[in-house]
């Protein structure tokens, strides 16, 4: 019987994630150098601060991303240049469609507020089919943190048992498999859809 709730990790999944592709956005709209952006902003540890909870409300994660990088990005400005660096994985996407269809699914990404809020602007064609979607910062910590897997469940109210979560990451995969759930390593559409099969899964058409 396939599980009754699916994970899917956004991106390096459901799409392409190009973080140069973001800093030469946010160049473009502050003036500032792209390693310039990057050491403030992820070297610093202030994403990963903003994805464990650090930030959870939005403006004020603006508002101190904005003093990080010395100029003021609008909410706007932020949803572009985080749409410029995503580029949606066409079969992957449809492949969670049809897994939708039979079972429960969600979006589970290590990401802040504006993500969270704002998925319908940065990500259409996945907020056409993921109706739940969960980022890290709800939770006080991220992935790979089983406790944070813990704490997704307990809130959805699903069994780790009855959850299969997929995750380019090995160590987030290894993480889920601590707290409990099944979970595939993401490579290639190809090796995905051969899971699917193994998960018991009856898709028309995948290859």
């Amino acid at each position: 019987m396939p599980p009754r709730l699916v994970i899917f990790d956004m991106d390096d999944v459901l799409c392409h994630y190009d973080l140069g592709r973001r800093l030469r956005a946010l160049s473009q709209i502050s003036g500032k150098t792209p390693r310039d952006i990057r050491a403030a902003i992820w070297d610093s540890g202030f994403e990963d601060d903003a994805d464990s909870g650090g930030y959870p409300d939005a403006d004020v994660y603006l508002a101190e991303f904005s003093y990080r990088i010395g100029h003021t990005i609008t909410r706007q400005q932020w949803i572009a240049a985080r749409r410029e660096s995503m580029i949606p994985s066409g079969d992957v996407l449809g492949l969670a469609e049809a897994i939708g269809k039979v079972s429960r699914l969600a979006i589970y990404t290590n990401n802040g507020p504006i993500v969270k809020s704002s998925l319908d602007e940065l990500f259409p064609e996945a907020a056409a089919i993921f109706k739940e979607r969960y980022c890290s910062y709800e939770f006080g910590t991220k992935k790979p943190d089983p406790d944070s897997f813990t704490k997704l469940l307990s809130q959805i109210k699903v069994s780790p048992a009855d959850t299969w979560f997929i995750d380019d990451k090995r160590s987030n995969v290894q993480g889920a498999k601590l707290a409990g759930l099944k979970a595939h390593h993401f490579r290639s559409y190809e090796a995905l859809a051969k899971d699917v099969k193994s998960m018991g899964f009856e898709i028309a058409g995948i290859a």
